[in-house]
């Protein structure tokens, strides 16, 4: 079985230490260490449990947008349409945002002035996520940036 790079300290519940341990890690790695803020922003997304929030977050953010757009075209713009954008809403964009609260106490989230410019980034991180394909994109990023490793006390794991 093929192994994967993951954060020592990866956990579905953190506690106060994670939360403090990502705190230094961004007073240590701010933005300005890297060469774009989108290099910075996929950086603070290396640890698996926190993509996966995303990346669940946009699928099923999808589904409602789908769903309405689909009722749209059907039966016209309704109530249930703008309740289903609204859900789609949530689930895109305010489950990732939550997560990071959950995760990483909010320390680590991008700030709303650069939504358009990490859009596609987090896209691209969820669809790496979803497809397995995101450890062959990590260790390139570590090429770039091979602080990552130490930062994020990586190692491998069969898996």
């Amino acid at each position: 079985m093929k192994s994967k790079l993951v954060p020592e300290y990866s956990r579905i519940v953190p506690s106060k230490d994670l939360h403090q341990m990502h705190l230094e890690r961004q007073q240590l790695y701010p933005a300005e260490k890297f060469e774009t803020y989108n290099d910075w922003f996929y950086f603070i997304h290396v640890d698996p449990i926190i993509r996966w929030w995303h990346a669940i977050g946009m699928m099923i953010g999808l589904f409602f947008y789908i769903i309405a757009a689909y009722e749209t075209w059907i039966f016209g713009l309704g109530l249930k349409v703008i309740l289903e954008v609204l859900i789609g809403v949530f689930f895109f964009f305010f489950l990732p945002l939550i997560s990071h609260y959950v995760y990483d106490g909010g320390g680590t989230k991008s700030t709303p002035d650069k939504f358009h410019s990490t859009l596609i980034p987090v896209i691209h991180i969820n669809l790496l996520t979803l497809t397995g394909r995101y450890d062959r994109w990590l260790r390139k990023f570590i090429l770039k940036y091979p602080f990552t490793m130490k930062a994020w006390k990586l190692h491998e794991k069969e898996g």
